[in-house]
């Protein structure tokens, strides 16, 4: 017995997504692995093209101190 019918079918039940432009996309689309490795994406408004990565905000590490170490015996 395979899950996958029933989740299609919840998946369409999720309705529809009109974007700006007046497009519209499903809500909840369900791609499978092969899917994926064939390269397929999921079907989303190219304005919004990056939507499904967050991006990490940027930091700045603290600068680092200036550490010497004593290179010879008996240098401090």
């Amino acid at each position: 017995m395979s899950l996958f019918p029933n989740r299609v079918r919840e998946a369409a039940e999720a309705g529809l997504y009109k974007s700006s432009d007046g497009s519209t996309y499903p809500r909840l689309q369900i791609l499978t692995i092969q899917q994926i490795l064939d390269g397929k994406q999921p079907d989303y408004p190219a304005h919004r093209r990056d939507a499904t990565f967050k991006k990490a905000p940027r930091s700045r590490p603290a600068p680092a101190e200036n550490l010497t170490l004593p290179l010879l015996p008996g240098e401090d």
